[in-house]
């Protein structure tokens, strides 16, 4: 899109960016969302969990490019990510160095962030109840709100936002675009990170045996986390009927993924993003009639 289409160019007023997450598997959303700011394209909406919707910030403060070189840089960085994080505070991921110290490394525009009219949300699953809970900007500091949504089952401590105790939101709402249309959000792109055809597997007897056991004092939260896999494989199915009815476009990698939760691999991180960019690019026609006012 030339400068002169890209300044005149209205999005639909119930535009919405739903985004999934997926640890550095994000490093494809990122790579959309840098297309998307590249081209013009600024939802009024954005929603979405874990490490997608910590992704997005970026995305909303204006700053293309800002989580590539996070990685760039920080990727295989124990303070990032390390098992001794795991020991030593309770999640491999260090949430503190990732939400509360990069942000001076590589800074972040909070002021932008702040005067942004997008209407951001955080997803996160509240432990005592096992549901999705969404917190818009002034429910909570960014910092906890994306600590919250992205703390993992299992593997990472609970989060503590206003006395309440909270994990990753892709327990409960893996995939937010319901959430969007029920704030009246109808006209969806949703960015997915895992290959079309990909399904959840049950896990079995002895991890549900774990969960339970790990879980005792939250039996709401562990029969969540059991049945994650059935709570995302419906999402997806759900998202296809809406797809076909032509009320979302959906956005996924093109190319076999090399990248899992936790890899630190530069290069295949870097594919990746590249992988979104292009995607991205790909459908900005499409998605320019799709979301035209």
């Amino acid at each position: 899109m030339s400068p002169a289409v890209a300044a005149g160019y209205r999005m639909r007023p119930d535009a919405a960016l739903v985004l999934e997450g997926g640890g550095m598997r994000g490093q494809y959303a990122s790579g959309v969302m840098d297309g998307f700011l590249q081209a013009g394209l600024r939802f009024p909406y954005v929603i979405g969990v874990s490490a997608g919707i910590s992704n997005a910030a970026s995305y909303v403060a204006g700053q293309a490019g800002r989580n590539r070189e996070i990685f760039t840089r920080f990727a295989g960085d124990r303070r990032y990510f390390s098992w001794r994080n795991w020991l030593r505070g309770g999640n491999p991921f260090g949430m503190d160095f990732i939400y509360r110290e990069l942000p001076d490394h590589i800074p972040f525009d909070f002021e932008a962030f702040a005067a942004s009219p997008v209407r951001f949300r955080v997803g996160a699953t509240d432990c005592a109840t096992g549901r999705a809970v969404f917190f818009d900007k002034d429910d909570a500091p960014l910092a906890e709100a994306l600590i919250a949504s992205a703390s993992l089952p299992m593997v990472g401590r609970m989060a503590r936002v206003k006395g309440r105790l909270y994990l990753d939101g892709g327990i409960a709402a893996p995939i937010p675009f319901r959430q969007a249309a029920a704030d009246g959000f109808s006209r969806r792109v949703v960015v997915l990170t895992r290959n079309r055809g990909f399904r959840k597997r049950a896990p079995g007897s002895a991890v549900r045996a774990a969960i339970r056991w790990k879980y005792r004092r939250f039996p709401a939260l562990a029969d969540a986390v059991a049945r994650q896999h059935e709570t995302y494989n419906r999402a997806l199915d759900e998202l296809a009927a809406e797809e076909a009815a032509g009320r979302v476009r959906v956005i996924r990698p093109s190319h076999p993924l090399a990248v899992g939760r936790y890899s630190q691999n530069r290069e295949e991180l870097e594919r990746l993003y590249q992988n979104g960019l292009a995607d991205a690019a790909a459908r900005l026609d499409e998605l320019r009639g799709f979301l035209s006012a």
